[in-house]
């Protein structure tokens, strides 16, 4: 049975979109600074990157969370239909942006790790 959402429903998806999105930039800062402090610990860079990993993935749900609801708020909009639905693209556009630092940081700590287990680059 297909269920309709609320605007509280909506809400609290996009609340929940943004609790997972700020999560995930706070863990992103969090492994990029731990990563720069373990430079001589490669088992623990490894641990930061997973944890950044696991972040990204988060963010990732988070989206896709957020587009059902905007899609849900499409087709079964009132006269409210364009509010709504702007919540969820801003919720939409704060997950993507999240996620994009957790990428960004999983990468550099990837890189970082490298480094230290090969300062050649080979």
């Amino acid at each position: 049975m297909d269920e309709t959402r609320t605007t509280a429903d909506l809400l609290e998806a996009w609340r929940d979109a943004t609790r997972a999105s700020e999560l995930a930039d706070r863990l992103a800062t969090i492994a990029t600074e731990a990563a720069e402090q373990a430079e001589r610990s490669a088992t623990a860079s490894e641990e930061i990157a997973k944890m950044a990993e696991r972040a990204a993935s988060s963010a990732e749900r988070a989206a896709k969370t957020a587009r059902k609801a905007a899609i849900r708020a499409r087709d079964f909009a009132d006269d409210s239909r364009k509010r709504r639905l702007g919540d969820a693209k801003e919720a939409v556009g704060s997950a993507r942006a999240a996620e994009a630092t957790a990428r960004d940081a999983f990468h550099e700590s990837e890189r970082q790790a490298r480094e230290r287990h090969d300062p050649s680059g080979r």
